[in-house]
């Protein structure tokens, strides 16, 4: 009888340890995952940061075009007024 539960107690130590062992490998499993999102999360809040500083490049330079472009129309459109007003004149004078 002592011998039977020496074995069995010798069998049931051994699944422990088998046991304890596949838990521990889930673990380090579960711990390397962990660090494996923490680093992609770090690279993907990189990647967000460079692109809203993109964007804000992107904006400020085609607000910049625009501004240009509106002052320009602005200018081309005082020059031809000046010049309606120059030719009225004119036109007045000559009759």
């Amino acid at each position: 009888m002592d011998e039977e539960h020496a074995k069995r107690l010798a069998d049931l130590k051994t699944q422990v340890m088998d046991m304890k062992a596949g838990f521990d490998n889930r673990v380090a499993d579960f711990k390397k995952q962990i660090d494996d999102f923490r680093k992609n999360n770090e690279a993907i809040d990189a990647l967000k940061k460079a692109h809203a500083a993109e964007m804000a490049a992107h904006v400020q330079e085609s607000n910049r075009k625009y501004n240009e472009l509106l002052q320009e129309k602005l200018n081309s459109e005082d020059a031809l007024k000046q010049k309606a007003e120059k030719d009225i004149a004119n036109n007045n004078k000559e009759w």
